[in-house]
């Protein structure tokens, strides 16, 4: 009976310490009844596919968005730092994440500085992630950034306060992608 009890106890103790960093944050943030709603632009999670659109048309007329390439997202230009006259400016496509009933719970966004070039290492993906890490932790305060793997070479940076996830990854050695994402969302269905 002994044996059976210390075995489980080691059992469970190896459990835990095999568990990311990663995982722990996801699960005290989401225990913590914390909610973030807040996106880009005012928008918001919980908002219908009509809410955004309506939203990005009244950004087209204000000329701060545009239809993206293949009308597939929208497309926004960014300049990365408004108190330096020259700044990098980083063209920013977007499109809500939608569920089945059409309610937003993200958005993905897809990111390239406008000076990109294969040569200039100044404005490939992984400066640009550095970048983005600052921002979005001026914007979105609350935890640091967790680095974590995607898979064998990619790593990404994601960044979890309550029920909302910033996730950033290397799409290319031009692209980045973001993604903002309801927490409370993804794992209802995964669970």
């Amino acid at each position: 009976m002994l044996k059976k009890l210390l075995f489980f106890l080691i059992l469970g103790i190896l459990f835990t310490a095999c568990e990311s960093e990663y995982s722990k944050v996801v699960k005290a943030e989401l225990k913590s009844g914390e909610i973030h709603e807040d996106l880009i632009f005012g928008m918001k999670m919980g908002q219908t596919r009509k809410e955004f659109f309506d939203i990005c048309w009244n950004l087209n007329k204000q000329k701060l968005v545009a239809q993206g390439p293949g009308n597939q997202f929208a497309k926004h230009i960014m300049v990365m730092d408004s108190t330096i006259a020259d700044s990098d400016k980083v063209e920013m496509l977007f499109y809500g994440i939608f569920d089945k009933q059409k309610v937003m719970h993200g958005m993905h966004m897809k990111m390239s500085y406008m000076k990109w070039s294969p040569w200039n290492e100044t404005y490939q993906s992984e400066a640009l992630m550095e970048k983005l890490r600052e921002k979005y932790m001026k914007e979105y305060s609350g935890n640091p950034f967790i680095e974590i793997k995607l898979d064998e070479e990619k790593k990404a940076y994601a960044k979890v306060d309550g029920n909302r996830q910033i996730l950033m990854y290397p799409l290319s050695n031009k692209d980045v992608t973001v993604k903002i994402q309801d927490l409370r969302k993804e794992h209802s269905l995964s669970m």
